[in-house]
């Protein structure tokens, strides 16, 4: 048994996809925020060679860490990466999607006042809804620091409005940390 902490917000959402998904077949996946692309990579090895991983960044920065580290860990192609904002994730992909994973905040090591914005994160969880297949998720992991909140909370106030008979929308945060901890939002699709 791997020995992943709970309170490490990414190891928890990697586990819990694993869990899931691991083993299946013709997976279609996204990463929203794609980043230094360590989500992209773990997305890519979930696939596996009969799936596809789609995987989103507005920063070139991001871009080029992301490819560099699929390229020197992975032997297949699996995945494509798409400089763009993720609010455009339904022009871009028309197929069901299994899950969808945002990082939200900013880029780790480089600009810091580029960050994510809580109108065009809630436009594309929106528009990632409809591609949900019946057993599809988002796992959404958003942070405090980077706006004071803003972000998080009109996410939070977004996911409450969903329909219940359609979503369930799980919260999951550390309750004993200083630092503003980051918080879990998972919105699963009704069959």
């Amino acid at each position: 048994m791997e020995k992943n902490k709970y309170g490490k917000i990414v190891d928890f959402v990697h586990m819990l996809i694993n869990t899931s998904y691991g083993g299946k077949k013709n997976l279609q996946l996204v990463d929203a925020t794609c980043g230094n692309g360590f989500d992209t990579l773990f997305l890519s090895k979930i696939a596996g060679t009969t799936g596809h991983v789609t995987a989103f960044d507005i920063q070139n920065q991001a871009i080029e860490r992301t490819q560099s580290l699929l390229e020197s860990s992975i032997d297949y192609i699996n995945y494509k990466i798409i400089k763009d904002s993720h609010e455009k994730i339904n022009i871009y992909i028309k197929d069901k999607i299994d899950i969808a994973i945002f990082n939200l905040g900013y880029l780790p090591f480089s600009d810091k006042k580029i960050t994510t914005n809580p109108d065009i994160t809630c436009l594309a969880i929106k528009n990632l809804l409809p591609l949900l297949n019946n057993d599809g998720r988002i796992f959404i992991t958003t942070y405090i620091y980077h706006d004071n909140g803003q972000e998080i909370n009109e996410i939070n106030s977004f996911l409450k409005k969903l329909n219940k008979s359609n979503y369930n929308v799980i919260n999951v945060k550390l309750i004993n940390k200083e630092n503003y901890p980051p918080e879990l939002f998972i919105i699963e699709k009704n069959a």
